[in-house]
């Protein structure tokens, strides 16, 4: 009997990961390639397609039939075109990559392009911490600040494929100056390099915290998990970054419950891994911003997935839209 599979493909900015997924979201095998992004975009994708034709070929020889690959953006994507609008955070911006023409040439595959945070909370919602809800919302804090959002039981993209972009959300007006071009953006705030820059000011003005000791006076090395390891050892600058990114989390997440009603909130991404203080910090927002609808009401969860998470949304993007007849 053949068996069904499906190739998840997650492209991130250091490395890329490819991996053939089944129909209960099960990884059967994964590969984990650089990415070199410094290169022209053609150069990137014919790596990526070398790598998982080899996954491909492999399980095909032991009985499995692979039936359509999906890859998720770290950008701006036309999702019914397949074509990569812009990738940001990318040396060379990749603006208007047909990626889905040239991985369906490579592989000779149907592909569904996503954004790889909507990849991220199809997964969480069909296999992950949102198994038994209806409605959810997922913000994951990384590098960037970005979400999903699921609506009676699937995931809602939206007319441009852009529903969950919440780390674009205000919630300094007037604030800092945002990557996106806008001002007090939440990313601004609360993600990675956010925490990054705010405990760099703190070792310029000669602050007595934890991470100066931590990073041997290297400042190249401050991280958000030096960050939280200092806030762990009771470090009051350290705790102070968390908070305050918590804090602006729940801020943006009160403002997302008034418009979806969620009865779940999924926090994933690296910097979740801060833990309690920052779910806590989280809450604290939410209660002081959130009335109109009972805090209480809303389950506030961990991602449950991890690192495979990207590629168990792909493939199981790319397994929904075949079966609707979108793609293949």
């Amino acid at each position: 009997m053949v068996k069904t599979v499906f190739l998840g493909i997650d492209l991130g900015g250091t490395n890329t990961k490819v991996a053939l997924v089944d129909e209960e979201g099960m990884v059967l095998e994964r590969s984990i390639i650089p990415t070199r992004a410094v290169r022209k975009a053609e150069e990137v994708v014919q790596d990526i397609a070398s790598e998982a034709a080899k996954l491909c070929k492999r399980f095909e020889e032991r009985g499995f039939k692979v039936q359509a690959a999906g890859i998720g953006i770290p950008g701006l994507i036309d999702w019914e075109e397949g074509v990569c609008l812009l990738l940001p955070n990318f040396p060379n911006k990749w603006k208007d990559v047909p990626i889905r023409k040239w991985l369906e040439e490579e592989l000779s595959l149907p592909v569904a392009v996503i954004n790889d945070v909507r990849a991220i909370t199809l997964a969480e919602k069909r296999f992950g911490a949102g198994k038994e809800v209806q409605s959810l919302v997922m913000v994951a804090i990384g590098t960037g600040i970005g979400g999903g959002v699921v609506l009676n039981g699937d995931l809602y993209i939206g007319k441009d494929g852009a529903a969950g972009e919440f780390g674009h959300l205000t919630v300094e007006p007037n604030g800092l100056r945002c990557g996106c071009g806008s001002w007090g953006c939440l990313e601004a705030y609360s993600s990675g390099p956010a925490m990054v820059a705010q405990a760099l000011r703190a070792l310029v003005h000669q602050s007595d915290t934890l991470i100066r000791d931590m990073v041997e006076n290297d400042f190249s090395r401050v991280s958000p998990k030096i960050i939280a390891e200092a806030a762990q050892k009771g470090d009051t600058i350290a705790v102070e970054i968390i908070e305050r990114a918590g804090y602006y989390i729940g801020q943006a997440l009160s403002c997302i419950c008034v418009v979806v009603n969620p009865e779940m909130i999924v926090i994933g991404g690296g910097v979740a891994q801060a833990g309690e203080l920052l779910f806590k910090s989280i809450e604290q927002g939410l209660r002081e911003r959130l009335f109109i609808i009972p805090v209480d009401t809303i389950r506030l969860v961990p991602a449950q997935l991890g690192m495979d998470a990207g590629a168990i949304g792909t493939a199981t993007w790319a397994k929904e839209r075949l079966e609707k007849g979108v793609i293949g």
